[in-house]
């Protein structure tokens, strides 16, 4: 069987890729350079149809307009979708492959699509909402863009989302094509958990979008606790100037530092007491276990999918999303009881370790290989 993948960025490409070349040819269309797919086996192929708006941004190191990005994707999408030859399967990522999986369907192929987030619907109801609650500007994706992205939802004869989370937000008439593929591997647990407790005691969050990553919550119950000795480290490279009510809460909260770049993540994990994912919206949270493998007790809300395999209270803490109560609640009893911190810390690094050998993502892509996935 013949399997072809159409990616703008790696993303998780190269692990869809390891998984699948078990069972089938494999063969990545992108417009990255096979180096940045790290651990790519090598019996995968990869074809290279540049993108210019993504080179220019690159190249030129200009912040352009999601326009444009979108726009340049629609461009990049056609001419795979020319390019490509005939696929068994071909699985697209999201807002990326409509043209590419029609094609592949004229063809006689099949066309999964790989949908890491909720349903666009759904998630951009979510934003609009936590920009009004900030004070930002909510710029909705242009109609254009909202249609070709619920015309690539019809088109899939399979959606692969990572959480039911995720699943939830779809409509109905979709729920028969969704496949649940947790996002699970890239994690290994990394030396002895340390037992040391830092002075000050560290909480660390990251992420890059701040309405759909929860800091507004996060602000506020860190206001709200005022912890002696403790500080909050935001990894973040966004501009927290354009979202009002953030901008306010960072000038009047205590012990906060926002960290633009770090070499090396694990040594951002290395200086966590605690880590926290306050997320709104994360179809999955991978940064949850990354922590978690570096020996970090972690906070997530059932927002984040990723929570959805935590063992609540024994091998993490999970809370309600925009529950800044349930976030104090979880966040001091972390900095208050060393002894649950520490045991919690050991079990959650565990459990990285059990949940690195399992093969429910494997097994999902696998699926779509079957016979019965025909095209109707």
């Amino acid at each position: 069987m013949h399997v072809a993948i159409s990616v703008v960025r790696p993303f998780h490409a190269a692990k869809m890729a390891n998984a699948l070349r078990r069972h089938a040819d494999v063969d990545i269309w992108t417009t990255a350079p096979r180096r940045f797919f790290h651990h790519l086996d090598a019996t995968v192929r990869t074809h290279l149809v540049p993108a210019p708006v993504e080179l220019f941004s690159r190249v030129s190191k200009l912040r352009l307009p999601p326009a444009a990005f979108h726009h340049g994707i629609a461009w990049w999408d056609r001419m795979v979708a020319v390019a490509m030859p005939p696929a068994d399967l071909v699985i697209g990522f999201a807002t990326q492959a409509l043209y590419t999986g029609r094609a592949a369907r004229r063809r006689g192929g099949r066309f999964a699509l790989d949908r890491a987030c909720p349903h666009v619907d759904f998630q951009q109801a979510l934003v609009r909402e936590e920009a009004a609650k900030t004070g930002a500007a909510f710029r909705p994706e242009a109609s254009w863009f909202r249609d070709r992205q619920l015309a690539e939802y019809e088109t899939a004869d399979a959606i692969l989302v990572p959480s039911r989370y995720s699943a939830r937000t779809f409509p109905a008439h979709l729920q028969p094509k969704l496949v649940l593929a947790p996002l699970l591997g890239r994690a290994q647990p990394r030396g002895a958990v340390r037992i040391e407790r830092n002075s000050p005691f560290t909480v660390g969050v990251l992420g890059g979008h701040p309405l759909r990553k929860g800091y507004l919550y996060l602000l506020e119950a860190w206001g709200r606790l005022r912890l002696p000795d403790a500080r909050l480290l935001i990894r973040s490279s966004s501009d927290f100037a354009a979202y009002p009510r953030l901008a306010e809460l960072l000038r009047a909260t205590p012990n906060v530092e926002i960290i633009e770049y770090v070499p090396d993540i694990a040594e951002f994990y290395q200086r966590c007491d605690l880590f926290v994912l306050p997320s709104m919206d994360d179809g999955f949270g991978m940064a949850l276990f990354e922590a978690m493998a570096n020996g970090v007790p972690a906070i997530a809300t059932r927002n984040c999918g990723a929570s959805e395999l935590l063992t609540d209270g024994v091998d993490g803490l999970v809370i309600d999303a925009g529950n800044v109560d349930q976030l104090c609640l979880a966040i001091s009893s972390m900095y208050e009881q060393e002894e649950h911190r520490q045991a919690m810390a050991i079990a959650g690094q565990a459990m990285v370790q059990r949940l690195s050998a399992n093969t429910l993502y494997e097994d999902a892509l696998c699926s779509l290989l079957a016979p019965q996935l025909t095209v109707a």
